[in-house]
């Protein structure tokens, strides 16, 4: 497995991603030293596990690295299981090739249970530890996506990525990029230890419930940001823990006006 080092590239002068400072700060990076340290004993069994599937079942390393931007813009590696068959191409590092389809012949049958558990994604206990992730904050920007990135999108690099955060229990992949952003932003504002025990505690019935697994391509690469009056809006009228953002095909891509509740949330 090759390491991938962090780059001291971002602009860290830039004012909006000057990182959180004071009491904050501090505390939430000693829980996510603390946390991260004893959930990787606590899961050492099951990672073994998993590893020794992902090897039985295909050739290749057992976890996929991909460079991803951090906090300031700086790139860092990304830990994540195999999930697929074949070895990473030109371009899967980098995320410009890593729309898989659930359905992709390439994923493997353990690499199917795994991403639609979310234990794909427990090495990033990894960067957690390593300072280069926290369990909770905007999910970690693919690095071609940078080259759609405004100021206005910048503002979400301001904080250490999640392994979940505000986008990943309002909707995941069926919201729009532009929206998903909005929802970033409005977390990195607002932080606080309860908005953050809040998103640890929904992300539990979000993955199990498959909710926002598969999203509509043509949302994709939607970095469009949203009407920020009215999103605003929509958040204080709907409650911004109980909000879903629903798809809404009839309209070929514009968000549906309706909120989709929790029990209401759509399955993969």
């Amino acid at each position: 497995m090759n390491r991938i080092p962090a780059t001291e590239q971002g602009n860290s002068a830039d004012p909006a991603l000057a990182p959180p400072s004071g009491a904050y700060a501090l505390v939430k990076r000693g829980l996510d030293l603390l946390g991260s340290l004893f959930f990787l004993l606590l899961f050492a069994p099951l990672f073994l596990l998993i590893a020794v599937l992902v090897k039985l079942e295909s050739p290749g390393p057992v976890f996929f690295l991909q460079k991803r931007l951090g906090r300031g813009g700086r790139q860092f590696g990304l830990y994540k299981f195999r999930t697929i068959q074949r070895e990473p191409t030109p371009g899967d590092e980098t995320g410009s090739h890593m729309a898989i389809s659930g359905k992709d012949a390439d994923i493997t049958r353990i690499g199917r249970f795994l991403r639609n558990s979310g234990l794909n994604e427990l090495p990033q206990l990894i960067n957690i530890f390593r300072g280069e992730m926290s369990f909770v904050g905007p999910r970690p920007a693919v690095l071609h996506h940078e080259q759609y990135y405004t100021e206005w999108h910048r503002r979400r690099l301001a904080v250490l990525p999640g392994v979940t955060g505000l986008a990943q229990i309002c909707g995941r992949n069926v919201i729009p990029w532009g929206w998903r952003v909005a929802l970033d932003r409005y977390y990195v504002e607002h932080m606080s230890f309860g908005s953050d025990l809040v998103i640890f505690l929904k992300t539990f019935p979000v993955v199990l419930g498959h909710v926002g697994t598969e999203g509509a391509e043509d949302l994709y690469f939607d970095f469009t940001p949203p009407e920020e009056a009215s999103f605003a809006e929509t958040l204080e009228r709907d409650g911004i823990w109980r909000t879903f953002f629903r798809y809404n095909e009839k309209e070929h891509g514009a968000l549906g006006s309706e909120p989709l509740h929790t029990e209401h949330k759509q399955t993969a």
